[in-house]
């Protein structure tokens, strides 16, 4: 028993091959879990009663308001729903719309196509983005053997193992599913730290898309100030303001007002009932109301993990 112990405790036995062996495994369950679906489906419907990628339906149901030049329409949660309704049958149920009124660019770009190919499309392009973004970070094979010992032998492969890595990661597969924008976010933020040093304006760029996912306004602009990435930071606000000038001039500044008043329902219904789900958010205060807590105390635990996580 003491042996096993310290086989797995060495880590011997994580071999590369075996590590590449797995992650087939796991790709190859995730694309029978795929045809599967696809199979199962009634036309746009899964097996479920659920759209195609669930979560994207809520985007390109948003885009066909926008080219219908209803771009406030999103933001009110009947007449979304409504629309989700009209396009994949009366029992589907509710997908909301969250977003900034810039991010409804793209949603209106991809209501240009059929509902499959704009979700293949989506899919596609965000999960090359967000591997670019892993190829970015992960130290090319060269660099790597320039700092082993010259006996080292080099792997010429490490890098194709990284990418295969990076596609069989449990949450790809989700994203996969659901339609979701997780591959452009990982993209984004992983491209802009890749960057950071090196080219600050780009770097700024790209956090600056990221604000279509408000959340991350709060530590980025603090973790740039505390590091002295002034660049990066004034490029950042540039982008946003440019956003948000598009936005209005594109939709009208009232689409702002829409999107503000639908904060209302994500607060009270989505976050502090609960109705997306507790386990789709990982954070103090889900946690917290999971295990019926009152409002106010999981808020106090939130706010005091964030200060807390601000000097480190």
């Amino acid at each position: 028993m003491n042996r096993a112990f310290d086989i797995l405790r060495s880590g011997a036995w994580l071999t590369p091959e075996r590590i590449r062996l797995v992650a087939v495994a796991i790709l190859c369950v995730a694309a029978a879990s795929i045809v599967f679906m696809l199979v199962t489906a009634h036309g746009l419907v899964d097996i479920q009663g659920r759209p195609l990628g669930t979560d994207f339906s809520s985007f390109y149901s948003a885009g066909t308001h926008v080219l219908e030049g209803n771009a406030q329409a999103p933001y009110d949660l009947a007449r979304q729903h409504a629309r989700e309704q009209a396009i994949f049958g009366e029992a589907t149920p509710f997908y909301s719309w969250f977003y900034p009124p810039f991010f409804l660019f793209i949603t209106a770009a991809l209501a240009l196509l059929p509902y499959g190919a704009a979700f293949v499309t989506w899919q596609v392009v965000t999960l090359v983005l967000y591997l670019l973004a892993i190829r970015a970070i992960v130290p090319s094979p060269r660099l790597r053997r320039e700092g082993r010992d010259e006996g080292a032998s080099p792997r010429g492969s490490e890098s194709r193992t990284e990418l295969l890595l990076a596609v069989a990661f449990p949450a790809v597969l989700v994203n996969l599913g659901h339609g979701q924008n997780g591959f452009l976010s990982a993209a984004l933020l992983g491209g802009a730290l890749a960057v950071l040093d090196r080219r600050p304006i780009v770097a700024g760029f790209l956090f600056g898309l990221l604000a279509y996912k408000p959340q991350f306004g709060l530590m980025i602009p603090l973790a740039l100030a505390a590091g002295g990435h002034w660049r990066s930071f004034a490029a950042a606000a540039a982008t946003i303001a440019l956003l948000a000038v598009g936005a209005t001039a594109a939709f009208g500044p009232d689409v702002w007002r829409a999107f503000f008043d639908s904060t209302h329902f994500m607060r009270t219904v989505a976050l502090e009932q609960g109705d997306l789900g507790w386990y789709k958010m990982q954070s103090l205060f889900a946690w917290a109301r999971m295990w019926g807590a009152p409002v106010p105390w999981p808020t106090l635990c939130k706010r005091c993990s964030w200060h807390a996580s601000v000097p480190l």
